[in-house]
């Protein structure tokens, strides 16, 4: 029997940059040594600049002019740098901001020639090692205690990577109706609640509702039938029943917990992390509107840190690291202004209403990543995209862009000729 490795080499780019979030690198190295990844970083970046430029040429029209505006801002970069700086790449932290913005294209040209991964696939090795992290590496996350004191095992980050099976799932059990992929979604789900990540609840919650909305309009495939619907209704009520669920919940400090985290989401200006991220915002705002188109590039590198711990009157990074915000858009706008945020979110976003005004229907996968990347969206008003969205938009753009398959043509039955009247000797 012929073994197929296809299947694993058409995901491995993927996986290499998953690697990269920390649900993955910490079966291998603890916290305090993360820095060792550093090469292996700017590998994968290297590797995203290399896929872009080889896989350029076969880029839809329209994300190849994407392609080539990130390569020009590249290039501003670099020639800025050697002006101010006497040096090519003088900081590194302002420079991985364009150089992965490459995985994009490099991921979608691979995609988009080799055809789409086996998302089967790529949803079990994420869904296990996810579970596998926190069965073994933070298994004191999994108690009712550390949910109600707050310790949730996972960074945001790596929560975040339990939307796509979510959504995947979802979409494979309404279109083909396997209780697996229900049974999936569930679990996927159950752990983003319980991890108490409030900003992913809210990506999972708006991709939910995006990728049905999409799934009902677009894909004809899914069946959103009585029995399946029922089944989505049914099933988490039976589980919950059997396994003491309702008892769980019924807790008055679980319901306590809950209506703390929903008050927090409700009033971010007053309570919880939401008040933090408020103020870090409102002390950089002056910096960026003094700026606002192309923002402050390398030069904001050099700026003194403008936030400090409200606790302790310190600055929250030293001088000279960088400013680490928790906002994607806030990032963008200091270092890159409007040119810079748009340069990243504009394609995407054009691409999809471009192909859901499109009549061709869409399939089950494209609807899920339609799904998570709006999330992403919303996910970004608190953090900044990890490096594993870039490659997750990319794939989102092959699928979306790719070519469909020749039509076949119509077999053409030669009609008979009409017989000839015999002719006969006299």
């Amino acid at each position: 029997m012929k073994i197929s490795f296809r299947p694993l080499k058409l995901v491995l780019p993927l996986l290499l940059v998953f690697f990269l979030d920390q649900a993955f690198w910490e079966f291998f190295f603890d916290v305090d040594n993360a820095s060792v990844l550093k090469p292996y970083e700017w590998g994968v970046l290297g590797a995203g600049v290399g896929a872009a430029l080889w896989y350029g040429r076969r880029l839809e029209p329209a994300v190849g002019r994407g392609l080539l505006l990130t390569g020009a801002a590249l290039l501003g970069l670099l020639l800025e740098s050697y002006a101010t700086h006497g040096t090519w790449l003088v900081y590194m932290h302002v420079f991985s901001k364009v150089l992965v913005l490459f995985l994009i294209y490099g991921i979608c040209g691979c995609y988009r020639q080799q055809g789409l991964p086996p998302l089967g696939l790529l949803v079990g090795v994420l869904f296990g090692a996810l579970l596998l992290n926190l069965a073994a590496v933070h298994p004191e996350a999994l108690s009712l205690r550390a949910f109600l004191d707050h310790e949730r095992g996972f960074a945001a980050s790596s929560a975040l990577l339990l939307v796509l099976p979510a959504l995947l799932c979802l979409n494979w059990y309404l279109e083909r109706g396997r209780l697996l992929a229900l049974g999936v979604f569930f679990v996927a789900l159950g752990l983003i609640v319980f991890l108490q990540h409030r900003s992913v609840w809210l990506a999972m919650l708006v991709g939910l509702l995006v990728n049905l909305g999409v799934v009902a309009r677009r894909v004809p495939s899914a069946r959103l039938s009585l029995h399946r619907v029922a089944l989505l209704v049914l099933l988490p009520v039976a589980v919950g029943a059997v396994g003491g669920l309702a008892t769980v919940l019924g807790n008055p400090d679980v319901i306590k917990k809950f209506e703390t985290s929903i008050n927090d989401i409700v009033k971010p200006d007053k309570r919880g992390t939401g008040n933090w991220r408020l103020r870090q915002q409102e002390a950089y705002r002056p910096l960026v509107a003094e700026r606002p188109l192309l923002g402050w590039r390398l030069k904001g590198f050099e700026v003194p840190m403008q936030f400090y711990d409200p606790t302790s009157d310190q600055p929250m990074w030293a001088d000279g690291t960088g400013h680490h915000f928790h906002s994607f858009y806030m990032d963008r706008l200091f270092y890159f202004g409007w040119a810079g945020l748009l340069l990243v979110v504009v394609l995407p976003i054009a691409q999809i209403i471009r192909r859901l005004g499109h009549p061709a229907p869409l399939t089950a996968e494209a609807a899920a990543l339609v799904g998570l990347f709006s999330g992403c969206l919303v996910y970004g008003l608190s953090y900044d995209w990890p490096i594993y969205l870039y490659a997750l938009v990319g794939l989102l753009l092959a699928a979306i862009t790719r070519p469909a398959p020749p039509a076949e043509a119509p077999l053409v039955v030669p009609r008979p000729e009409p017989e000839s009247e015999p002719v006969f000797a006299n």
